[in-house]
């Protein structure tokens, strides 16, 4: 059996665990509630919100790292939505937050150099 279709049966195994699973089930309607909410709220909104956001971020993580980060960016997520009126969940807000905080870190991280 070739390495591709290995990896091809594998991804099928992970894709019908998750489809028969209680937990791949609840990812799914946690991610569809994230996209409805978030749909609500225009692109350039959203653009921009994510901008302020992944600032607020960047900054939090150089003076106090990771944890931080996450609650400067939940404050300013929250503080955004409010000014443009958007009622987006704790949830969502959480959800958001950890993705723009999991991109800043690995944006940020140096690479790892190597002994010769």
């Amino acid at each position: 059996m070739s390495f591709f279709i290995t990896i091809e049966n594998d991804l099928i195994a992970i894709k019908k665990w998750f489809e028969g699973s209680p937990i791949g089930a609840a990812i799914e309607a946690d991610f569809k509630a994230a996209i409805a909410e978030l749909e609500k709220v225009t692109i350039v909104e959203l653009e921009n919100a994510v901008k302020v956001i992944g600032l607020s971020v960047l900054g939090a993580f150089a003076t106090g790292g990771s944890s931080a980060a996450i609650q400067a960016g939940i404050s300013m997520a929250v503080t955004e939505f409010k000014a443009i009126g958007a009622d987006i969940s704790h949830k969502t807000v959480n959800t958001l937050v950890m993705t723009i905080v999991n991109q800043v870190n690995a944006a940020t991280t140096p690479a790892r150099v190597l002994a010769p």
